[in-house]
This record gives C-alpha cells, structure tokens and sequence, in this order.
C-alpha cells in the first residue's frame, strides 16, 4: 500500500474519529464485555443511542414489536450490527465535514455503495457463509476512499473524474495518475486508523484485486462481485461508467453460475429497499 504523507498533508481537515467512539469500539472489540456496558458506553453520545433506536425499530430489521431501550436493541441486534450502525453513522459524519461541493453525486454513490453491501451480504448469506453484518459494512465502505477524497480533495478529484471520462479509462486508474494512489489504497489507510476489523479493511483495500487479499479472499471476492453486478443492474453510481474486470479467481472460489446471479435479483431490490434505512437523511 501507499505511503500518505503528502495526501496527507493536504487532507489536513479530515477529522479522527471522536474518542466515545474509540471507546465503544473498545467496548465492542472486548469479548469480555456485556450488553450493559456497551449500553453505558452508547449513552455518552446521544446521536448516536437515537441512531441506534431508529434504525432498530426501521424496516430493515423488522421487529414486530418496537424496542424502546437501548439494552434491548443491543441485546437483539448484537455486537456486529450495533458496530456497523456506530461507524456508518460517524463515518458520514466525517464525510459532511468536508467540502460542501461535490464531484461524485452523494445520493447515487451512497445508492451504489449501499446496493454493493446488500448484493455482497446475500450472496455470502445463499452460500452458508457467516459473518453477513461484516460482509454488508464491507461493501457499504467499499468506496469510502473515493468519497473521502472528494470531500477533502474536491478540486483534485474532480480532475479524475474528468480524466476518467476523457480518456474513458477506469476511475483508480485515474486516481493513480492524478494523485498517485487509488481510493483502495486510501480506504485502507483510513480502515487501519479507525481500527476496523481486518476482513473489512482488507476487502476495503482488495475490491478490485481479491486474489491480493490473503485470508480474508472470500470477503473481498464478495465485495468484488458484488460491486460488479450492482454496476451491471445501474444501481446508483460509483463514478465512472465501466465495469471492471471479474476476477476468474473469486468467480471460481465461489462456484457461481449465471443462474444463481438471475435468482437473486428481485431479493437484492427488495433488500436495498429496506436498508436505506442505513443512510443518514441530508447524506
């Protein structure tokens, strides 16, 4: 991966993560700590013990009676789902902190973003693979670096979303060529500095090349075809308009067949449907 020393200085505005957050991840990264202290922990920041509630109680979970406590929600949703609400919610944060201009539209991104997590997660969920809440923050996050870059390097990145389109070359080939790392190399950087799990940041860092991801190959092969096809199927927009390459590799891995794909997707409308809910308002 890059070094980010220049970047970095001129990204100089793009905030840390607040420190209640660090320490509900501790909280949450503890395998010795109970559903009341993360609830403790949850109540020093009240956006986000609101966000929590709400999203619970919203469409995407579909509880059939609502959950008024945040005890209660942690102790249904769990610590994987509690964990993706906290850094989704903050991460826009982040996000919105930057600049006001866009160059990537951020409802029709955060559609493509969003339509990623939900196809990666079904896809692992039909082939018996556990850990779906990961493998949904996986490909929710996938394209962070793009959009961090657009918030904190607008007048930069608007110059590779040019090129991309002049030279009708692939987006991280652009970046590569304007600001000499991709947002694969940027999403890693910044997974690394908010301590995210390892299989997350590595299909965060391995979404266009899987066979590089080590171990955690099957989660970024996920995120990988799953960003394809929400690209074939036109759901929101990453940035460009190409389709990259599909890695023989994880198609093999998987054992996937043009049938399975034709099944899934009247699922992948009605699941990304429901988990708007995950995407803050004003976002």
């Amino acid at each position: 991966m890059k070094t980010f020393d220049g970047l970095m200085e001129r990204m100089e505005d793009l905030p840390s993560l607040p420190s209640t957050v660090m320490t509900i991840l501790d909280v949450l990264n503890n395998p010795e700590s109970s559903a009341n202290e993360l609830s403790e922990a949850l109540r020093h920041d009240q956006s986000l013990a609101s966000r929590v509630l709400r999203l619970v109680n919203s469409a995407y979970y579909g509880f059939p009676r609502k959950i008024d406590t945040l005890q209660k929600a942690v102790t249904i949703l769990g610590y994987s789902s509690i964990q993706n609400i906290i850094l989704v919610t903050k991460i826009f944060e982040v996000v919105r902190s930057g600049s006001k201009e866009h160059s990537l539209n951020p409802k029709r991104f955060w559609r493509h973003s969003l339509g990623c997590g939900v196809t990666a997660q079904i896809i692992g969920t039909k082939l018996g693979l556990r850990k779906g809440e990961e493998v949904f923050l996986a490909g929710l996050l996938h394209d962070i670096g793009k959009v961090i870059f657009d918030a904190f390097l607008h007048e930069e990145y608007s110059k590779v979303i040019e090129m991309s389109r002049e030279k009708n070359i692939l987006l991280y080939e652009a970046e590569e060529q304007i600001l000499g790392a991709t947002h694969a190399d940027l999403g890693y950087w910044l997974a690394e500095e908010w301590s995210l799990p390892l299989n997350i940041t590595a299909a965060i860092a391995h979404h266009h090349g899987p066979a590089q991801a080590g171990d955690q190959m099957l989660i970024a092969s996920l995120v990988h075809i799953g960003d394809i096809l929400v690209r074939a199927l036109e759901i929101g927009y990453g940035g460009d308009d190409f389709i990259q390459p599909l890695s023989r590799k994880s198609w093999g891995t998987l054992h996937l067949t043009p049938k399975f794909f034709e099944d899934i997707i009247p699922e992948i409308e009605t699941r990304l449907e429901k988990a708007k809910a995950f995407i803050p308002e004003n976002s």
